[in-house]
């Protein structure tokens, strides 16, 4: 039976596929991230096969139409344990591995496991053999997926309104939340994606984020399937441990595509060394995603000025919006002719929820990167949070969006889906949109986020962007680890008062930190220096005070799957004193 093909969910493209397509290249894993180390490439046809294998092992198992967890580590038995969910019928639901040098290494898949009513977790070998060194007693079984090929899989055809998976939430403010994502809704966020990115199977991709995480796993493990285009993966490990890598596969296999948060573009810059660049021809690049985190002016105009004499062009930059909630994209459609735009407006009037472009002479700015626009069928306001209706133009309001990418729920929450999925304007009962949490505006149809409306920090009356807060600081030239820091405040004696939270820097320490008596002092000199260093930095940038600074220990600022600050989580271990405390400097109160 011949299937239209507005009609075709994620199994019947991948079919396809591997019928049209058999002996194209659809993945390659890059096994160190190094072009002469170990690369695993399949086909299409391959692809198909191995998906084959593991959906006749789920239907052995009587797994049909249950939720089953993917913990694996990076490469390609991810890709096919995914597809063989889908084709059996079983939710698969992306978790990161247990990490052994935790306390608890299985919480988060415990509560996942529980959340989604799971009993068995996919994983590989090496993972199943050390969780069974745990000793553990979890209520949970690790299998590993097979290691064979299958032929045709000839089971019963999803339906698009089936739900093909569970994307959990990265839990920036709250525990996570299990999305759930039907064929229709996946398909749909592909196609928005395809406009925005102009895709064809001729223009390869390549992504260091990690699988289970959406920006890996519709652009590049879904957008393979349904375009046709080859997709490089590597470990996120690799490139932390040598950014070059990401470059150096970008220019040899001749990548048009990626994608990653600002931290990455920031990353590299910082980190790659002139010598690296050697032979890099970054001319075939077209597109360089940018989310997940804010975009910054800086971070666009530095990795331009780094990587242009490489042939990096300013156009390539696409600052885009998206979520799980919306399986990816909300956001990022412009011209691939021109630089996203970047608009800078007043600070001041910024803290009011006031949208004011300055004028050329004008100074006290605050420049904001468009996130571009939404895809065919989709639409973004800007709504009142207090009186649910739509903002005029020239004002920020929390960001709701509504469009067939959009799921319906939270797997087994219904109050929170409701809250969260069900968003009616006061005024007219239009709706239902999907409520981001996320506070910005909407300028020429593009939309510019500006923070998020729970993290906000609210002092004297006077709003402020957590954010930029965390941004003075790690410019301040303070000991603090780049992109480790949260800005957050605390309800003292009936008022709010800014908390800073700072992961230290300590190659910065004095040499003679350890010693007694000199060592002492001067180590008490170095933490009064750099309190005074931050407080000077966020008085000056935000006329704030602060009422609590805290350093703790480098890598104990534990961020989301997402890359973005637990603001809330951290805060609450502030004030239960449970940080990994280095200094803390209290003033009194500030009134």
């Amino acid at each position: 039976m011949r299937i239209s093909p507005k009609e075709m969910t994620i199994v019947d493209l991948l079919k396809d596929r591997a019928t049209r397509n058999a002996d194209d290249l659809a993945f390659r894993y890059m096994g160190n991230g190094d072009l002469d180390g170990p690369i695993t490439e399949w086909t299409f046809s391959e692809l198909y096969r191995q998906s084959v294998a593991v959906a006749e092992d789920l239907a052995q198992q009587g797994l049909e139409g249950s939720s089953v967890l993917l913990a694996f580590p990076p490469g390609l038995d991810f890709v096919k344990a995914f597809y063989g969910c889908l084709l059996v019928g079983t939710r698969a639901v992306p978790v990161p591995l247990p990490n052994p040098r935790s306390q608890n290494p299985l919480d988060r898949i415990l509560s996942t496991a529980q959340a989604c009513g799971a009993s068995t977790v996919l994983t590989d070998q090496m993972v199943a053999a050390m969780v069974e060194s745990m000793g553990s007693e979890a209520p949970i079984t690790f299998k590993a997926v097979p290691d064979r090929v299958g032929t045709e899989w000839t089971g019963p055809r999803a339906e698009l309104n089936e739900v093909a998976y569970l994307q959990f939430t990265s839990g920036s403010t709250g525990q996570p939340k299990g999305v759930a994502v039907k064929h229709v809704n996946a398909v749909s966020n592909v196609r928005v994606m395809g406009e925005m990115l102009l895709l064809n199977s001729t223009k390869p991709a390549l992504v260091w984020a990690p699988h289970y995480h959406d920006l890996c796993l519709v652009c590049f493990v879904l957008g393979s399937v349904y375009y046709g285009y080859e997709s490089t993966l590597m470990s996120p490990v690799d490139f932390l441990m040598k950014p070059a890598r990401w470059l150096r596969a970008m220019s040899h296999y001749k990548v048009a595509n990626t994608a990653c948060p600002n931290f990455g573009y920031e990353y590299s810059v910082r980190r790659i060394k002139p010598e690296e660049c050697e032979g890099l021809d970054l001319s075939h690049w077209i597109v360089a995603g940018n989310g997940g985190e804010p975009v910054l002016k800086q971070t666009l105009e530095a990795f331009i000025e780094k990587f242009g004499p490489y042939g990096f062009r300013p156009e390539t930059s696409m600052p885009t919006y998206g979520m799980a909630e919306s399986v990816l994209f909300v956001a990022g459609k412009k011209p691939l002719s021109r630089p996203p735009n970047i608009l800078r407006l007043s600070a001041a009037d910024l803290e009011n929820h006031t949208v004011r472009v300055l004028a050329d002479d004008e100074a006290d700015e605050r420049n904001v990167v468009s996130c571009g626009t939404t895809g065919s069928g989709h639409r973004v306001i800007a709504v009142d949070p207090v009186t649910l209706t739509q903002c005029n133009p020239n004002q920020v309001g929390e960001l709701w969006a509504e469009g067939p990418s959009v799921p319906s729920e939270y797997w087994g929450l219904p109050e929170e889906s409701a809250a969260t999925f069900e968003g009616r304007l006061a005024d007219t009962n239009e709706g239902p949109f999907l409520r981001t949490g996320d506070l910005g505006f909407v300028a020429d149809g593009e939309i510019y986020v500006t923070g998020r409306l729970k993290d906000l920090i609210i002092i004297a009356g006077r709003n402020h962007y957590p954010s930029d807060i965390e941004l003075t600081v790690q410019h301040s030239g303070a000991p603090v680890r780049p992109g480790a820091c949260v800005a957050v405040s605390e309800t003292v004696n009936g008022a709010e008062e800014l908390v800073i939270i700072a992961e230290a820097d300590t190659r910065k320490l004095p040499a003679d930190s350890q010693a007694e008596g000199a060592g002492a002092a001067s180590l008490d000199e170095f933490w009064a220096s750099a309190v005074k260093t931050v407080q000077g930095a966020v008085s000056t940038g935000h006329g704030l005070s602060i009422r609590s600074l805290v350093f703790v220990e480098p890598r104990s600022l534990e961020k989301t799957s997402s890359g973005k600050p637990r603001r809330q989580h951290y805060l609450e271990l502030y004030q239960r004193g449970d940080l990994a405390l280095l200094h803390e400097h209290r003033s009194p109160q500030t009134g």
